[in-house]
């Protein structure tokens, strides 16, 4: 049995999502990040870096972050149809890609997101958000043009926790591109039709609505 805690309309979801697609049991308890529960004494005992996800096992496993978490699940419990084996010659193409996701592509996401945090003068806010909007399309370009030479998902006709991760990178960051990515919303279509995963990308989908409107940013 695994507990995780996350929260509807955050990165969290591609987690949940890669939990949803094992099979496993598990419980949701869910951490609204903008009514600081993560910052409580409470929490900060299950992940002193106050951030969600958080996966927690029977066995007293504690992991703190997405890629963590969904590497861990389909190595611990050898699903292949998550992730490629250690030996398998396309493992090395799913650590690549969701390295580069999570490292790489989300790094301009959060500097626009949170200018204030990287700007030493307010007047320089728009140039912060400008120069990290620039970035991620570049970066997005580059995954666009992986999916349009290797598609539809990441690995080829093989399906995996990279596509999820893209999926829900695109329902936050869509609007700081500024072109169209025809591939990328192909593979993102593909893995949103999934069973298991269509209903919590409806819920997350609504959080970010909700977030929206607190004027909180993911």
């Amino acid at each position: 049995m695994y507990t995780l805690y996350c929260q509807n309309g955050t990165r969290a979801t591609a987690a949940h999502m890669v939990l949803a697609e094992t099979g496993l049991r598990y419980e949701l308890r869910q951490i609204d990040i903008t009514a600081n529960e993560h910052r409580t004494p409470e929490f900060f005992a299950i992940n002193p870096r106050g951030t969600i996800p958080v996966l927690v096992d029977d066995n007293g496993a504690t992991i703190c972050e997405t890629i963590a978490i969904m590497l861990y699940l389909a190595d611990k419990h050898a699903l292949e149809h998550l992730a490629p084996v250690p030996t398998d010659p396309l493992r090395a193409t799913l650590l690549d890609w969701l390295v580069y996701h999570a490292a790489e592509v989300q790094e301009p996401v959060k500097r626009s997101y949170y200018a204030h945090r990287y700007a030493l003068r307010a007047n320089d806010l728009e140039a912060v958000r400008e120069h990290a909007n620039d970035a991620f399309q570049k970066r997005w370009q580059l995954v666009e043009e992986h999916l349009i030479q290797q598609g539809p998902f990441h690995l080829g006709d093989r399906f995996s926790v990279v596509d999820i991760y893209l999926l829900v990178t695109s329902t936050y960051s869509g609007k700081l591109a500024n072109s169209e990515f025809p591939a990328i919303e192909e593979c993102s279509r593909r893995t949103a039709e999934r069973p298991n995963i269509a209903p919590i990308l409806e819920d997350h989908r609504a959080g970010l609505e909700r977030i929206a409107k607190l004027g909180v940013p993911q």
